[in-house]
């Protein structure tokens, strides 16, 4: 398969995901579009220099590290969504689609209350604070509850 065939799958394949996701992350529809573009022109001209067996990995690296160079450059004092402050793989694994039935099981798995947890943070894009409160517990007790959560669901997706 030549470079642009491939590249041509890759975009067809990725994006509508990397669209979604920059567009959950920048509130600007103009600037969004423009960050999707740039990362397709950077993953453009690494094609040659990547493994195409982990192209995906590398896309979604180049989305998170464009979108923060966008909130670096052109939002200086506003903060870092939290759900961009998430330092395991995960996001990466999300963008994955055969990766999202076994996030499904594995979020079956979990306690209903991490399950609810988890699912206010990711899907419904709360922050802990916003989830504290409506789970009536304390923030410290939250975070716990999170980063318990997610260890769990690792430990189900490792499995």
């Amino acid at each position: 398969m030549t470079d642009t065939a491939f590249f041509e799958e890759i975009y067809r394949e990725y994006q509508p995901k990397i669209s979604g996701y920059i567009h959950n992350h920048v509130n600007n529809p103009e600037d969004a579009e423009d960050l999707c573009s740039e990362v397709f022109r950077k993953a453009w001209e690494h094609i040659d220099t990547q493994n195409r067996s982990g192209f995906s990995s590398f896309l979604y690296t180049v989305t998170r590290n464009t979108v923060f160079d966008y909130f670096r450059t052109h939002r200086q004092f506003a903060p870092i969504p939290e759900t961009m402050a998430i330092e395991d793989d995960m996001g990466e694994n999300l963008l994955q689609e055969e990766t999202l039935s076994r996030l499904a099981a594995a979020l079956r798995a979990l306690p209903e209350q991490q399950r609810e947890l988890i699912v206010l943070r990711y899907y419904k894009n709360k922050t802990l604070q916003e989830i504290a409160e409506m789970m009536d517990l304390s923030y410290g007790v939250t975070k716990r509850q999170h980063k318990a959560a997610l260890d769990a669901l690792h430990g189900i997706l490792a499995d």
